[in-house]
């Protein structure tokens, strides 16, 4: 069956994009930028915002986004693929010892483009140590057991391929399996023929859809960020930045995994000095979670969020975060869509890891 409801016009996605393209300036190449900007579209088709102005078309995927927009999702795929590898190959040259103070692939450009890590000097064991605790920190069962450990309800889900034709079929829809709560419901899911498997995953009524498995408070990738540097130093806020984009790329890749954890389960695996273990892990995701009685509009930034450049400022979130962890002083730039200010958060971020871990920040 050929999904008949649910998915924005072809016009609609092609004038989204070009304001978007017009509006904003990501900190790395225009050819990554599209790359990244196709997803804020399909979010902006899913939730009415951008020029869809309210009207929701929920079932709308990458796959539609990009035929709308000409590209060839094959190639868009492919390309997507290869800025994750790049992270790959930098953590492979870092465990065999290779690793370099600069965060640059192969061909001598910056990791995924982004000029500013061009100039940066880290300790290749620091982002090692980053990669891993970002790795770990959207797990469901790591998640889950700080739950129990600590009474909180951060919530989570996990990503599935899913056939949203034969959803529709059983009355749901994207936004439903995103926003519900559906841990229960995971083996009846595939009962049913609405999570497959990946001999189906060019059919293009499938799509990888996240699928909420508990309802929370949510958390925030800003905070993650900023308190992996403060607790383990500038490089671990790097590796959980990193892991952070292989987390939003990979949900539009050739073949869809879950390659933030595989390289963490890879850098715990193959790094004998790696220092910090499951309870670090924890800790993180303790940290990242937000309060209900949090004192201002915690941000989560997405991909495109973190990297937005403040022409005010001429700086964008991520740029500010590592200034704040080396406690260097930064125009104030606005965080997320609630523009919240940097230095009110990154004070919040500080209080917290002194209120858990009972400290003040490291060196």
């Amino acid at each position: 069956m050929k999904r008949q409801s649910g998915v924005a016009p072809a016009r609609l996605v092609r004038e989204d994009f070009r304001l978007l393209d017009a509006r904003v300036t990501l900190r790395t190449t225009w050819e990554n930028e599209q790359l990244i900007l196709i997803q804020s579209v399909e979010g902006h088709a899913h939730e009415g915002h951008g020029v869809f102005r309210g009207r929701r078309f929920v079932n709308t995927t990458l796959d539609d986004i990009c035929w709308a927009l000409r590209l060839d999702p094959v190639h868009v795929q492919r390309d997507r693929q290869a800025l994750i590898d790049q992270v790959a190959g930098y953590v492979d040259r870092a465990l065999a010892g290779n690793g370099a103070e600069d965060l640059l692939h192969d061909d001598g450009e910056p990791l995924l483009g982004i000029s500013s890590l061009r100039f940066l000097r880290v300790d290749p064991a620091q982002v090692l140590r980053g990669i891993y605790l970002g790795g770990l920190r959207d797990d469901p069962d790591m998640r889950w057991e700080m739950e129990r450990q600590h009474g909180l309800k951060i919530g989570g889900g996990a990503l599935y391929l899913v056939d949203l034709a034969r959803a529709e079929e059983l009355g749901l829809s994207g936004e439903d399996l995103a926003h519900g709560e559906w841990h229960a419901d995971i083996e009846r899911f595939r009962d049913q023929g609405i999570i497959v498997g990946v001999e189906r995953r060019q059919d293009p009524d499938v799509s990888y859809q996240y699928i909420r498995h508990r309802r929370g408070s949510g958390a925030s990738d800003d905070t993650a960020i900023v308190a992996a540097g403060l607790l383990w130093g500038l490089g671990a806020a790097v590796g959980v930045f990193l892991t952070d984009a292989i987390d939003t790329l990979e949900k539009y890749v050739p073949v869809y995994t879950d390659q933030d954890k595989e390289l963490a389960l890879r850098v715990e695996a193959r790094f004998p000095g790696l220092g910090v273990g499951r309870q670090e892990a924890l800790e993180l995701i303790r940290l990242q979670a937000i309060p209900d009685n949090a004192p201002l509009e915690v941000p989560d930034s997405s991909l495109r969020h973190m990297l937005s450049v403040d022409r005010h400022a001429d700086r964008c979130p991520l740029e500010a975060h590592l200034c704040a962890v080396q406690g260097q002083a930064c125009p104030p730039v606005g965080l997320a869509r609630e523009r919240t200010d940097t230095a009110r958060f990154h004070e919040y971020v500080r209080r917290r890891v002194e209120e858990i871990k009972g400290t003040g920040p490291a060196a």
